[in-house]
């Protein structure tokens, strides 16, 4: 199997790499809630991703960043919502790269990530129609769950997602 590199995201230097892995993912998920559900929601802008990535940092959260040949292929991200719980954000494989098992990898190294840092419950959102990703979440322990406080995700398109979460 071919290797990757997974690795926290350095500030600055791999801002570029992850806002783009970020405006790829929205722009995909944005085209897909149109033609499934038919919501027509603008996925956010360049700039605005790349004002939110301070969220993801230390002390408040981390950033992972997976690499393969040179190229940012993976992201996932971990934001605090308490000393207690935890949230996995904005995890995305590049299609050309999903046979790597970089999700996987990704979401392992998230919920160390969070043990260690002293979380006892780490939480998700996923987009009713990310089949793959459910299986995934589901094989770590997490469970389904109701909409969970300080979710992203707003009321009216809730119907369309499926919230999980898993004890640490």
């Amino acid at each position: 199997m071919e290797q990757f590199e997974l690795r926290e995201a350095i500030a600055g230097a791999d801002d570029h790499a992850i806002t783009q892995l970020f405006a790829e993912y929205l722009s995909w998920a944005h085209a897909k809630l149109r033609d499934e559900y038919g919501i027509d929601d603008p996925p956010t802008s360049p700039d605005e991703i790349a004002g939110t990535l301070v969220s993801f940092r230390r002390p408040s959260g981390v950033l992972f960043i997976a690499e393969h040949a040179g190229q940012a292929v993976g992201v996932g991200a971990l934001r605090r919502h308490s000393p207690r719980v935890a949230e996995v954000k904005r995890m995305f494989v590049r299609p050309q790269a999903r046979s790597l098992h970089v999700g996987s990898s990704i979401l392992d190294r998230l919920i160390e990530e969070a043990r260690a840092t002293g979380a006892q419950v780490l939480r998700l959102d996923t987009v009713r129609f990310m089949t793959d990703a459910q299986r995934l979440y589901r094989s770590r322990g997490f469970l389904e769950r109701s909409p969970y406080e300080g979710t992203e995700i707003p009321e009216p398109l809730r119907e369309y997602w499926l919230f999980f979460e898993r004890a640490l």
